[in-house]
């Protein structure tokens, strides 16, 4: 096979400068804070009544979900891992569901994630109120009724040509956040 591996190189190089002049057009801003305690989404119907927290928007949203009562965080892990133990033995696209990874960081936060479509959801799927598929914190699955309390912060991603961010901009910009706050659970964003 031939294959033109300096013009490969060069179209790479010039994929990477675009990305840099549509990451330079964009800024990044707070959007909303939003707090919650535990007993506020122990299950669809309790949390109905504190989806109002959740604002709309109509840009990319990066978000960070913290632990306001680190005292008993310890606690909170220890669930986790009982959880996770049993939920391995399940049977998986059935009974068992998808959480995210858990780096064992050192960390009030809990998360880092991004949303570039339905946040409310994407906070819904944390809660552990909302499906088992999409791999999420799912916290009223695992936290044993614990007491606690959480401040989610979220940050708009905008475009100051009005264009269409695309979603690998916004894992880039979520990569950064990632690394800056090393959360508990979660993942790098695939790029």
């Amino acid at each position: 096979m031939k294959i033109d591996s300096e013009h490969i190189v060069k179209q790479s190089e010039e994929f990477a400068l675009n990305i840099a002049k549509q990451i330079s057009k964009i800024t990044v801003r707070p959007f909303c804070e939003i707090s919650f305690h535990s007993s506020e989404y122990r299950d669809r119907e309790t949390l109905s009544n504190y989806l109002h927290k959740i604002p709309k928007s109509d840009n990319p949203l990066i978000y960070v979900i913290q632990i306001k009562s680190p005292k008993i965080l310890s606690t909170l892990i220890e669930y986790f891992e009982d959880y996770q133990s049993a939920n391995k033995l399940k049977v998986k696209n059935k009974d068992r569901v998808n959480l995210s990874r858990y780096n064992k960081a050192s960390s009030d936060i809990l998360y880092v994630g991004s949303s570039t479509t339905d946040f409310k959801t994407r906070i819904k799927n944390h809660l552990g109120t909302e499906g088992n598929r999409v791999y999420s914190l799912h916290l009223c699955k695992w936290d044993n009724c614990l007491e606690y309390d959480l401040d989610i912060f979220a940050y708009e991603v905008i475009s100051e040509s009005n264009k269409i961010i695309e979603r690998f901009i916004v894992e880039i910009l979520e990569q950064q956040f990632w690394d800056k706050l090393s959360p508990i659970f979660g993942k790098r964003s695939g790029l």
